[in-house]
């Protein structure tokens, strides 16, 4: 029963940085219908800033890990300022958006492998590493964190589409981009504002992984497409849905691994999706989506 708990205490921290990543994730793709594959760029361009910040800089790690989410923030706006956008006003259909989304993220993580080598670098967490004990559970202070963040992260953003302007913006483009350019709604600012927002949420994700495991010019692949798996399981369109998708996903891989080699973890969480998907295609919270040209 032990090894059960620490699995799933495990899964549990798993699963907020999929969360995390699911929730940035989500936001973009629920209000541009941009399939963002360089969100893994952003995701991983968040761990570097942070890690030049501390080590290359000498910023204390606090100011570092700000400096690195507003830079993300900046890098996900710079995005669709000059990706995306142009490419739209150029008639662009969406895969074409996706395939150059696709060679962004080639593009940004070979070239941190040249600048920094593929080998894993280290970040100087201090207390953020000593184990703690909760019942039969050994967590780390940094594990802990993840999943507050992870609670935190949601809560702000529910907040933010409810109770603001921008944010009630960006829940009509979400619902109705033709009803919400009548009502005098900027589509370009709002999809600027929501890479923004998304690249600034999913951010943390990349800098805790790097924190823990170090910092790899790769792993913002893996992480986005199974941001992309949790948002679809928990339906597009929900935020709680990307937040359960995500959660769901850390907890079955985690798990997974009591009867399965750890070798299996991502196939097991891709084959639960499969079947998952086969059974309820819009995931348990999701709404319509918007039909898009191919």
């Amino acid at each position: 029963m032990d090894l059960i708990l620490q699995l799933a205490a495990t899964g549990l921290v798993v699963g907020s940085l999929y969360a995390l990543c699911a929730l940035g994730w989500g936001i973009i793709y629920g209000t541009t219908l941009h399939f963002h594959v360089a969100h893994g760029a952003v995701f991983t361009l968040a761990a570097y800033y942070a890690y030049v910040g501390q080590k290359l800089l000498g910023l204390p790690l606090a100011a570092a890990v700000i400096v690195a989410i507003a830079a993300a923030a900046a890098s996900g706006l710079l995005i669709d300022r000059f990706l995306y956008q142009p490419l739209e006003r150029r008639g662009a259909v969406r895969t074409t958006l996706f395939i150059a989304s696709l060679g962004l993220l080639i593009l940004v993580e070979n070239t941190l492998a040249i600048l920094f080598t593929p080998d894993p670098l280290r970040m100087d967490i201090g207390v953020l590493q000593t184990s703690i004990r909760l019942g039969p559970v050994f967590l780390t202070y940094l594990h802990v964190a993840t999943v507050a963040l992870a609670v935190i992260g949601y809560g702000a953003l529910v907040l933010f589409l409810k109770l603001t302007r921008w944010g009630q913006a960006i829940r009509a483009v979400s619902s109705s981009p033709a009803m919400a350019r009548t009502i005098g709604i900027d589509l370009g600012r709002v999809h600027l504002l929501t890479y923004a927002i998304g690249s600034a949420i999913s951010a943390p994700a990349g800098i805790l992984v790097a924190m823990d495991v170090g910092v790899e010019p790769y792993r913002g692949t893996t992480f986005v497409l199974l941001a992309s798996v949790g948002v679809i399981m928990g339906g597009i369109g929900s935020i709680g849905g990307a937040l359960l998708g995500g959660l769901s996903l850390g907890l079955i891989e985690n798990l997974g691994v009591w009867k399965i080699a750890s070798e299996w973890q991502s196939a097991l969480s891709f084959g639960v999706f499969l079947v998952f998907i086969l059974v309820r295609p819009r995931g348990l919270f999701g709404r319509k989506v918007q039909s898009a040209e191919l």
